[in-house]
C-alpha cells in the first residue's frame, strides 16, 4: 500500500513508510499532547511534495495555527499564496454568522456551519485534508447523529481519494465511548505521562491501529520542540 510521509523523519519509520495513502488516520490526545503538530508536520510535508491540501479549523484562530506552524518552522503561507493550501476556518465563520443574525435574535444553533457542505464542494484535486478538531461535532450532536456525521465525512474523503487526518481532543473521543476509533483505518493516541516526584513529564505516542502494516513498535517516547515532534524510542508492546 502506498504511503504519504507524515512530516515526522522517526514516524515515517514505524508506520512503514507514513500514513496509508487515501485513508483516514484520527489523533488524539489531551490538551497540549502535539495532535495539532502532527497535523502541521503532516500538511508541510504534503505541500512540499506538491499535494494539493486543506486545513479545516474548528476551534482555533487562522492566525494563531500559522504563527504555531511558522514557531516550528513548518511555515504554511507560502503555500496558501500558491493556492496549494486551502484553510477553512469553521469557527471564525461561525462567529462572523453570529454577530451579523444576533440583529434579529437567532441562536447558535441557527448558524452552525456544516462541514459535510463543504467537502462534498471540495475539488477532486485534493490530496490531503486536516481536520482540527472534529471532536467538536460531539458536544452539538448526541451519538448517533455524531456518528452518522463522522460517517459521512469518512465516506466523502475516501471517494475523493484524500489521505485524511482526523485530529480529536481526548475528552470529546471519551465522550463518544471512543467510537471514531473502529470508524478510521488508522489511530495513534498520545500519551502524557507525569512524574509528580521529579516534576517531569514524559510523552508517548501509542500506535493503537493501523490496518493492513505491520507496526512492531507501538509506543514511542517522543519530544516536542522548537521544531516539532521528535521521536525519541520506541518500544514493544507486550
Amino acid at each position: 500500500m502506498e504511503s504519504l510521509p507524515t512530516g515526522v523523519e522517526g514516524l515515517d519509520l514505524l508506520v512503514e513508510g507514513g500514513y496509508p495513502k487515501g485513508k483516514s488516520i484520527l489523533v488524539t490526545g489531551p490538551p497540549g499532547s502535539g495532535k495539532t503538530i502532527l497535523g502541521l508536520h503532516f500538511l508541510h510535508r504534503s505541500c512540499q511534495d506538491g499535494r494539493k491540501c486543506i486545513l479545516v479549523l474548528t476551534r482555533e484562530l487562522t492566525e494563531d495555527v500559522l504563527n504555531q506552524a511558522r514557531s516550528l518552522k513548518l511555515d504554511l503561507c507560502p503555500f496558501i499564496e500558491k493556492g496549494q493550501l486551502s484553510i477553512r476556518n469553521i469557527f471564525e465563520d461561525k462567529i462572523n454568522k453570529i454577530k451579523s443574525v444576533s440583529k434579529f435574535g437567532k441562536g447558535l444553533c441557527a448558524v452552525d456551519t456544516d462541514i459535510i457542505e463543504y467537502l462534498s464542494s471540495m475539488s477532486s484535486e485534493v490530496d490531503v485534508v486536516v481536520i482540527d478538531n472534529i471532536g467538536v461535532m460531539a458536544i452539538h450532536h448526541d451519538m448517533r447523529e455524531f456518528a452518522d456525521e463522522f460517517s459521512s465525512i469518512s465516506i466523502i474523503l475516501m471517494k475523493n481519494g484524500c489521505t485524511s487526518l482526523f485530529i480529536m481532543d481526548e475528552d470529546s473521543y471519551n465522550l463518544t465511548h471512543r467510537l471514531t476509533g473502529y470508524m478510521v483505518f488508522g489511530l495513534m493516541r498520545l500519551i502524557t505521562q507525569e512524574n509528580f516526584n521529579s516534576g517531569k513529564t514524559k510523552q508517548y505516542l501509542y500506535i493503537e491501529k493501523m490496518r493492513n502494516t505491520p507496526v512492531p513498535i507501538k509506543y514511542s517516547l517522543f519530544d516536542i520542540t522548537s521544531q516539532g515532534v521528535r521521536i525519541i524510542s520506541g518500544m514493544k508492546s507486550q
